[in-house]
């Protein structure tokens, strides 16, 4: 297993998950956590149950599997954000997770190269843009 994505549940943005990971070469080569929120329960979760579940699935995975790059996929206009996040903050908040929920998984896992991408409705489709990590 090469990868982890870490992705929201909902349904709206599966076919550009599916065209990230082929596109990042991982076709069936990969593990998948989906939850709302996608990246969310690393960072800011809604309750401590939240935060460690996901902790303890990312490192069961790493363990099991030794993948050395986790993708994390946040999208535009998620419900998940809608106690913190505004239509103008939006993307500012998911940055503002996404940046600091690489640093985790990095500091944690010994050899995995976190990588934050982000997924808005545009021109009446699906744009993923990868957002930088230091």
């Amino acid at each position: 297993c090469s990868a982890l994505v870490i992705t929201c549940s909902d349904f709206r943005f599966k076919s550009a998950e599916h065209a990230l990971v082929d596109a990042a070469g991982l076709r069936d080569d990969y593990d998948l956590i989906a939850r709302p929120g996608a990246i969310r329960s690393l960072v800011l979760p809604r309750n401590a149950a939240a935060g460690a579940s996901m902790e303890e699935e990312v490192r069961l995975l790493w363990k099991l599997h030794t993948f050395t790059r986790v993708l994390m996929v946040n999208h535009m206009s998620c419900r998940a954000y809608d106690d913190i996040a505004t239509e103008q903050n939006e993307r500012d908040v998911h940055t503002a997770h996404l940046v600091p929920a690489g640093a985790i998984i990095e500091q944690q896992l010994d050899g995995v190269m976190a990588e934050a991408y982000l997924v808005e409705l545009a021109d009446g489709g699906l744009v993923v843009s990868r957002v930088p990590l230091p």
